[in-house]
């Protein structure tokens, strides 16, 4: 893994890779100062990414319909779609940050799932804020775990009802920090014993507004949240060749049968089954 800083500029736009690893690549793209942008043709995408717009905007062509893209919205790309973007200044002022995904980490992070359809916009709300500033201090800690972790977070944009649950509560920048170092305690102890009243009495909540703000904010519910993160390190371990008892063991199943059942609902194959199943 490597963490770079290597600007790539063509005649339309200006990359910085931030973050490359094996699983998860992280980009920053805007557009060289003053120099006039010619949009491209219609183009296909090529890989499964999530892409926060930070500023500026732009408008997307896609299946006979169209967006238009501003600050605090998020761009989801699915493999083979064809696209065409279009700006709206001769010299464009949009900057964004794009998460691409290996196609293994995909169904390590989605399981079954593996092949998520999702309409190209997310429209700005508190979720996808918080994920954006998830990622941002992710990168800015230089933790290579935790960018990826956050990264992974972010795919769950892609499964059903993640970042578009109706839950508008009005959420504020202190509930945003309490659930940020929520997650972080969660990652910390995934093997451990986590319970929804130790994880709310850390971050200074109580229970019951705990598990109300994180599902609104992260998608899911604290319990469904650290099962996710569980299953999903236990299938890397799987992959990289470790046996079903240590791959449970070391991400907190007391119990191989629950483990088993879970990971056979999440993936759709027995965990002794699943390096196979990837090939």
């Amino acid at each position: 893994m490597h963490f770079l800083a290597i600007f790539l500029q063509d005649s339309m736009n200006r990359i910085v890779t931030v973050f490359n690893s094996d699983s998860v690549i992280i980009e920053r793209f805007d557009h060289p100062v003053h120099y006039v942008h010619c949009d491209p043709e219609a183009e296909r995408t090529k890989d499964i990414a999530v892409t926060f717009i930070e500023s500026g905007g732009f408008a997307l062509e896609e299946g006979g319909k169209s967006w238009t893209f501003g600050a605090g919205d998020v761009l989801v790309s699915t493999p083979n779609r064809l696209r065409q973007y279009r700006h709206f200044e001769e010299c464009p002022s949009d900057v964004c940050l794009s998460i691409s995904f290996a196609p293994e980490t995909v169904e390590d992070a989605l399981g079954s799932s593996r092949a998520p359809f999702a309409p190209p916009q997310i429209g700005q709300g508190p979720f996808t804020e918080f994920a954006r500033l998830q990622i941002r201090r992710a990168v800015g800690s230089l933790d290579s775990l935790w960018i990826e972790e956050m990264a992974f977070h972010s795919l769950l944009a892609l499964t059903k009802d993640a970042w578009s649950c109706g839950n508008h509560q009005a959420i504020g920048s202190a509930h945003m920090h309490r659930i940020r170092d929520s997650i972080e305690l969660m990652s910390q102890k995934a093997a451990g014993r986590c319970s929804l009243t130790s994880i709310s009495r850390e971050v200074g909540m109580s229970p019951f507004h705990f598990a109300r703000t994180f599902s609104a904010l992260v998608g899911l519910s604290p319990h469904q949240y650290l099962l996710w993160l569980r299953l999903r390190r236990a299938a890397i371990m799987l992959r990289e060749g470790s046996s079903v008892t240590t791959a449970a063991l070391s991400n907190g199943f007391d119990n191989l049968g629950h483990f088993s059942r879970s990971f056979r609902h999440r993936f759709g194959v027995n965990p002794s089954r699943y390096p196979r199943a990837l090939h």
